[in-house]
């Protein structure tokens, strides 16, 4: 038999207040009178916990009480020498209790707002005990969720089991339960049953639990059960809590099974928290951690809060208005395309796209390196629809790369065009003059860009020729809503700036990448004989044949040839050094 020294009870008042200040004043001094160490109060704000449509929506209203009020009401159980502990169950709580904190002794967390890391981030702060809810959670589910809190919280932990429905049938008391937590979790464990307060295990419940290890007894109080109202079908009368404590040393074990009951798991499922927008978000936009919020929720198929992480970022399908339970057909996973943007027009080095390295065409060595991004679903290759550059046609490789024609001129209706066509929603824009355009960058850039949830990604430094920029297509779309009134497309292969130069208007994310990807003197970009001749060389001595060459290969077969990068080192970039484009092109770009 497992027991402990002394048994903490605390008086939970939660809602028996009703909303009347005098009541609470009158529970709190009724708890005192019965033996109570503490009292137990519950802080929530009716807009926070849920949406209008849950069906308890009215009663949380209802059941406000003034900040000033629970200022006073922890002022007179303090006089009284109880401690005083509070359920936390929103933001709004939170902040509560950063105005009364000196007063707290402790925290719970509810069963059903368990799985709120925004709560949990929340309450870290305060360094306080924490008793946790686990009623209705599987073993793994614990297991998961309480590495995430041990990780944030420097207080004690202590683990509550207790079946949460009004009122709870005996049978699933399952009081077996305490000792097995306290010896698979080694932390100390407590009991908060909510027994029909009519029968006579109401009493004797607690005693059993507390003698199965319960170092904390939490039980409902009530001045008057008959007069019914909230939170009253599980409460002791004064004199009944009375007993309870003078029983506590003196009661048999009560022995339950391990087994979540259906009914219980029923009550989590229907009042656990669901996933809400905490803003207006349009379709086609990047729903990520900072775009939702949890609140209770009537909606049956909402995303449920835990697991959040594994299933989000997500794509919205249409408009989701704010404060909204978010549900699977509003989104999607998001799917990558990379556009690789390329033509022939180029007259320093004619046809270069075509032109071979090791016997491969640089275009196909382009493409080759985009098709091992692992996180990219599709590689298009969009050219013009002019006949000089028809030859790039051809390059699908065995139909892996899809080909889009469009627009000569105007880049990003092209790359609209392609993502469309692939039913993509978020872009990486490639030139088709890299031939050495790293898969493990790009999958960098895309998996930082779908976290951002940005409009706009770009590394803040790289290696030339190795890197492209991700595009949320949503935003890509609102771009060339603005270009539709301009009758100058000239600067639109530079669409970066477009982006960058418009904060106001794009989320723009500048992403730092590892540093050991970074070699600023590296020039692999084909533009100039030099380039051509450097990367034959690259190409021929690694013996790359029709394969992606990755970056860390190259890096390392570089760094062991140094003077190799002397061939095209003294390249510049043309339009780098021209400050008066540059000018231009900023000017050109700003839509305000």
């Amino acid at each position: 038999m497992i027991k402990v020294a002394t048994a903490k009870v605390l008086a939970e008042i939660a809602n028996a207040h009703w909303g009347d200040p005098a009541r609470l004043a009158e529970l709190i001094i009724a708890a005192a009178d019965s033996g109570a160490d503490g009292v137990k109060f519950q802080w929530f704000k009716y807009d926070s916990i849920a949406t209008p449509d849950f069906i308890h929506y009215q009663t949380y209203i209802d059941l406000s009480i003034d900040n000033k009020i629970w200022a006073d009401s922890l002022t007179l159980a303090k006089g009284l020498g109880l401690e005083v502990w509070v359920d936390i169950y929103d933001e709004w709580g939170a902040q509560l209790l950063a105005e009364l904190e000196g007063s707290v002794d402790g925290l719970k967390l509810a069963s059903t707002v368990l799985q709120s890391d925004t709560l949990i981030q929340a309450l870290k702060k305060f360094e306080k005990p924490l008793l946790i809810g686990v009623g209705g959670w599987y073993e793994e589910e614990i297991d998961k969720q309480l590495s995430y809190i041990k990780n944030n919280f420097k207080g004690p932990i202590i683990l509550m089991h207790g079946y949460q429905g009004y009122p709870t049938r005996t049978e699933d008391s399952n009081l077996s339960r305490l000792a097995y937590f306290k010896q698979r979790y080694q932390l100390e464990v407590g009991f908060a049953d909510h027994e029909d307060a009519g029968n006579e295990m109401a009493i004797d419940l607690p005693v059993y639990a507390y003698l199965l290890g319960a170092g904390i007894i939490e039980k409902h109080i009530t001045i008057d059960r008959s007069s019914k109202g909230i939170d009253y079908y599980s409460a002791l009368e004064p004199h009944e809590f009375k007993v309870m404590v003078e029983k506590l040393r003196r009661a048999e074990v009560v022995w339950g099974s391990l087994d979540i009951k259906e009914s219980e798991r029923k009550y989590l499922e229907d009042s656990s928290l669901k996933i809400v927008s905490r803003k207006g978000i349009s379709p086609g936009e990047i729903i990520t951690d900072e775009k939702i919020r949890y609140k209770r929720s009537s909606v049956p198929n909402a995303f449920r809060a835990q697991n959040t992480s594994e299933r989000f970022p997500l794509i919205s399908k249409s408009v989701i208005p704010a404060d909204t339970p978010i549900t699977p057909d509003m989104v999607n996973k998001p799917k990558v395309c990379i556009v690789v943007i390329c033509r022939l027009k180029s007259t320093r080095l004619r046809r270069k796209a075509l032109l071979p390295l090791n016997g491969v065409p640089s275009i196909e060595r382009c493409l080759m390196n985009c098709l091992a991004v692992p996180n990219c679903d599709q590689v298009v290759l969009a050219t013009s629809d002019l006949p000089e550059d028809q030859p790039l046609t051809n390059f699908t490789l065995d139909h892996k790369v899809k080909i889009v024609t469009g627009d000569p001129t105007n880049v990003p209706k092209r790359i609209l065009k392609s993502a469309e066509e692939t039913n993509a929603d978020i872009v990486v824009r490639v030139t088709g003059d890299d031939p050495f355009i790293s898969p493990e960058m790009l999958s960098y850039l895309i998996d930082h860009h779908i976290k951002s949830g940005a409009d706009f990604s770009h590394a803040k430094e790289s290696t030339m020729g190795t890197v492209g920029d991700v595009i949320t297509v949503e935003a890509l779309r609102r771009l060339l809503q603005l270009l539709q009134h301009s009758e100058d497309l000239t600067y639109t292969e530079y669409l970066s700036f477009y982006f960058m130069n418009n904060p106001t208007l794009f989320n723009v994310n500048s992403i730092d990448i590892p540093d050991q990807w970074i070699f600023p003197d590296w020039r692999l970009t084909l533009d100039e004989a030099e380039d051509l001749k450097l990367f034959e060389k690259i190409f021929n001595e690694l013996d790359v044949g029709k394969r992606p060459l990755y970056f860390e290969e190259l890096k390392s077969f570089l760094l062991n040839n140094p003077k190799l990068m002397e061939m095209n080192r003294g390249i510049k970039v043309k339009w780098l050094e021209d400050t008066s484009l540059i000018n231009e092109l900023n000017k050109a770009t700003k839509f305000i």
